[in-house]
């Protein structure tokens, strides 16, 4: 594309190239993120944001940060109660649970 181009898309825009740049990494983090082919680090990696930076920039967008079904959820959460500093967890926490 012929810079004249470039330099007209950018004042049509209010945007310096970097702006631009920036913009376009977080949407393509976004897409990569919504389409499961990145991670949330890796997509954070890729807007060049730290990983809470890019969680509060999917929430002033109305992004889930997380797709859990309900039963992954219900693993997350029993999992998460079994993390303890402590020995006397429950013996089901010392055991992964079973996937169909």
């Amino acid at each position: 594309m012929p810079q004249a181009h470039i330099e007209e898309l950018l004042l049509t825009l209010h945007k310096q190239p970097e702006e631009v740049l920036h913009e376009v990494r977080l949407i393509a983090a976004i897409h990569y993120l919504q389409a499961k082919r990145l991670s949330l680090g890796q997509a954070a990696r890729l807007a060049r944001v730290s990983r809470l930076d890019f969680l509060d920039l999917l929430a002033v967008r109305g992004i889930p940060a997380f797709d859990l079904s309900a039963a992954d959820a219900v693993a997350e959460i029993a999992a998460a109660q079994c993390i303890t500093t402590f020995s006397d967890a429950p013996p089901a926490c010392h055991t992964p649970p079973l996937r169909p």
